[in-house]
């Protein structure tokens, strides 16, 4: 049978004896959170990372294959609706998108490394 704790009845089961006030604000002040607003450099310089670090990644042996695979499938959707999409950062950083990945997957070709990632 199954015992049911009311409030004040059984301590060791119900938390409500103690005295937890001082961990709720009783007149908050307005947290004022300021919003950073992203300048061009800004998304500039991820765009830019991102695309570095995904290719150092795509080509690094040590990375796991489940990584490889992720970055083989975000350089080749092209209608990713994403903004941080491979299309959307090669154009924001100045580079043909087209080049970068048929460069890209000549390189995983001559290195066979593309059979692994299908």
């Amino acid at each position: 049978m199954r015992k049911t704790y009311l409030k004040g009845q059984d301590r060791k089961f119900n938390l409500d004896w103690i005295d937890d006030q001082w961990l709720w604000l009783f007149d908050p002040e307005p947290i004022i959170e300021e919003i950073h607003s992203w300048t061009e450099q800004d998304i500039l310089h991820i765009c830019e990372c991102l695309l570095e670090d995904s290719l150092r990644n795509l080509f690094d042996g040590r990375c796991s294959l489940e990584t490889a695979v992720e970055i083989y499938k975000w350089m080749t959707d092209i209608k990713d609706p994403n903004p941080f999409s491979f299309v959307n950062c090669c154009m924001l950083t100045g580079l043909d998108p087209e080049e970068v990945r048929d460069s890209i997957l000549d390189r995983l070709n001559r290195t066979r490394r593309l059979t692994l990632l299908h």
